[in-house]
């Protein structure tokens, strides 16, 4: 499953982008090299930076590739327990802690949950920490098992996609990123 979600994910996430308005800087496939210092693609990267065909050059190099999709299996996939999820929740979790971050999305998870638990009928609340441990992935099962998983999968996309808003709303220079609402998704 992993496979057909990094695809879907990488077709948002682009190619090689140094903007200035972007927090992260300079970022290859959605990688910033300010979050992400020592991912071991910025090696190829910088060898080939100045040579006429740069960055087309990236695109066809088969280990710069591989670390990309390495780096966002460990770092994302794996952290946010995505492989043990439902599918389509699973992927919801993956896209927005790549894109919101990973603190960010687990508290818009432990907010959906506190929220879907009619007032603590069926669970207690848990902390909103941005903290994916063991009391958040046990409180998602309790849940998944009390309310159907699209519920669950539109409050997350709701919650992101405010997010998104309350930036926009905030800071003009980041409505020139309106493709990012392009991710949010609710299922009928």
């Amino acid at each position: 499953m992993f496979k057909e979600v990094f695809e879907k994910l990488i077709g948002y996430e682009g190619g090689y982008v140094f903007d200035e308005d972007d927090p992260g800087g300079e970022t290859y496939k959605g990688i910033s090299r300010k979050n992400f210092p020592k991912w071991e693609g910025w090696v190829f990267v910088d060898g080939v930076k100045g040579k006429q065909d740069f960055p087309t050059v990236l695109k066809s190099n088969e280990f710069l590739q591989s670390a990309v999709k390495l780096f966002y299996k460990v770092e994302f996939w794996d952290k946010m327990n995505c492989g043990i999820m439902p599918p389509k929740l699973a992927e919801e979790m993956f896209e927005s802690s790549v894109n919101c971050g990973k603190e960010r999305a687990t508290v818009f998870l432990q907010t959906a949950l506190n929220v879907l638990n009619n007032n603590e009928k069926h669970y207690k609340n848990i902390h909103s920490d941005g903290k994916f441990g063991n009391v958040t992935l046990s409180t998602l099962k309790v849940c998944l098992d009390k309310v159907e998983e699209k519920l669950l999968f539109n409050l997350l996309n709701f919650l992101q996609a405010s997010f998104y808003l309350e930036l926009m709303l905030n800071n003009e220079v980041k409505e020139k990123y309106i493709g990012w609402f392009n991710r949010i998704e609710i299922i009928k």
